[in-house]
């Protein structure tokens, strides 16, 4: 039995307690950490160090107005097409990486006034023979996507002679498809491409290209942070900080009246102020202004997916006959094959295709090496669903087959595949509807397929009706496939033709 003082002594003790902790999470109250979404890798703006520590021109100066607003920051690595969506839906407060302000983007996002006034570039490798924009032309030349340098290539693209302009998510592989050839310049940021190429004597900023671009901090439309956060920018330029900043990462003070020494306006929308869900997310107008692009990436989808399913499904059956009736040395090296393909992610495959097969003597277009991918991958799992299909028919046929002098083509053409295919129909049409989902993962190698295409959208627009427009494409696409499916299902099983 307890005494009567050591119970009263826990219960003073657990009452103290949960004061204490209610005065703890008054004052914490409120005190969440500012999140900051930035394009990692966008040098030098935001990258990381050796130690993986984020740095930066754009982090430090985020860093300090978290400091001065008293609160702590939260810095997230977010695709640049993506900044724009997730500032519009609160996901986070603040989005950094050398952001230009547009007339578009004011329509549904709020900017800070400027801190950088910034010209875009044409890099390429030394050698190459490209020496200015007028030698792009038939060329293919590389963009990210959304960004003032893809909105000036698109506007350009008639007047250089682009043969083709080619998006991708950041610098690094940008470049990379620069130095491998596979693309003949780089149209992106200056102040970017200059500390880039600073030790890479390989690479070249060869022109300057105007366009009278100003960065600055992009916040919600409806974000209480936007004044504060303004008004820290204008104290800091007046303090000279941020000049500061551009002596320590560009090696120089910035030029006087630039925006980086000077106190301007906050940027304004003259028109349009969207604030609802139907005009921030079902835009029509931002739909009418898109939609060419959304039914150009769906005939990229379509043509893609279809040559992966057939060239999948061609090379399932072989692996599945392999596994099943060649020598043991073969079914090993096809099972082996199946096992490797089953187990990598196909994301992974395609990365390596595209970026890695040129140092060996084959460069793929991003459309071929998607195709790649998506066969390779898609013909193991099918293998598996042919073998199932076939083993699961009933050892008399073959006997059967067999006491009749039926060769072995002539039993799996016309008595063995045929019932074997009335039983993978199901698993086979769901690898296939898999098969065209997955072909958005071809964005990533800069292939113009629909969600690259409403990507690229929704960065220019500041808007994400055309990701939702792309959502809607792909269910009104699939859908009917899934529908015919499930009907073709319960013709075989009624043995119905």
């Amino acid at each position: 039995m307890y005494k009567p003082s050591v119970i009263k002594q826990f219960l003073i003790s657990a009452l103290l307690w949960m004061v204490w902790s209610g005065i703890a999470a008054a004052q914490t109250d409120g005190e969440d950490p500012i999140i900051v979404g930035a394009n990692i890798g966008n040098v030098p703006w935001e990258f990381q160090d050796t130690d993986g520590a984020f740095i930066g021109f754009e982090i430090d100066l985020v860093t300090e107005i978290g400091a001065r607003l008293n609160q702590d920051l939260e810095i997230i690595n977010v695709p640049f097409n993506g900044l724009f969506a997730a500032v519009q839906s609160g996901r986070i407060d603040i989005a950094i990486s050398s952001i230009g302000i547009t007339e578009k983007r004011l329509q549904s996002v709020s900017f800070t006034q400027p801190y950088y006034d910034s010209d875009q570039s044409l890099t390429t490798v030394v050698g190459s023979g490209i020496t200015n924009l007028n030698d792009l032309r038939g060329q293919v030349v590389a963009v990210d996507t959304g960004s003032t340098g893809d909105m000036w290539a698109t506007e350009n693209q008639e007047k250089y002679g682009f043969s083709e302009i080619r998006r991708y998510e950041g610098l690094a592989p940008a470049m990379l498809d620069v130095v491998i050839g596979r693309v003949k310049g780089y149209i992106s940021d200056i102040p970017a491409l200059l500390y880039y190429v600073k030790d890479k004597p390989n690479l070249a900023v060869v022109e300057r290209i105007p366009t009278g671009g100003q960065y600055a901090l992009m916040l919600g439309k409806s974000s209480s942070l936007t004044n504060d956060v303004n008004e820290i920018i204008t104290d800091l330029k007046q303090e000279g900080f941020i000049n500061q900043l551009h002596e320590k990462w560009f090696g120089a003070p910035a030029d006087v009246g630039t925006s980086t020494v000077d106190v301007v306006p906050m940027p304004r929308p003259s028109s349009g102020l969207i604030f609802n869900f139907v005009e921030t997310f079902l835009n029509m107008d931002v739909f009418m202004q898109t939609y060419p692009m959304l039914i150009a990436g769906l005939f990229t989808t379509i043509q893609l997916g279809a040559l992966a399913i057939v060239a999948g499904l061609v090379l399932g059956l072989c692996l599945a006959l392999v596994r099943l009736y060649a020598n043991r040395i073969l079914q090993i090296i096809v099972k082996a094959y199946i096992d490797v393909f089953r187990s990598i992610p196909l994301l992974v495959l395609l990365i390596i295709i595209f970026y890695a097969l040129p140092f060996v003597g084959l460069s793929l277009s991003p459309f071929y090496a998607a195709a790649v991918a998506l066969t390779l991958v898609s013909g193991a799992y099918t293998a598996e669903i042919f073998r199932a299909g076939i083993e699961a028919i009933p050892k008399g046929q073959f006997e059967a087959s067999q006491a009749l002098g039926l060769g072995y083509v002539h039993m799996m053409r016309d008595v063995i595949l045929p019932q074997a295919i009335k039983i993978v129909i199901p698993p086979l049409t769901n690898n296939c509807i898999n098969v065209i989902k997955d072909t958005a993962l071809a964005s990533v190698v800069a292939m113009p397929d629909l969600l690259k295409q409403a990507t690229q959208a929704q960065a220019v627009a500041a808007n994400p009706t055309p990701l939702i427009a792309a959502a809607v494409i792909y269910l009104m696409f699939l859908l009917p496939l899934v529908l015919w499916v499930s009907r073709l299902e319960t013709k075989f099983k009624t043995g119905d033709r």
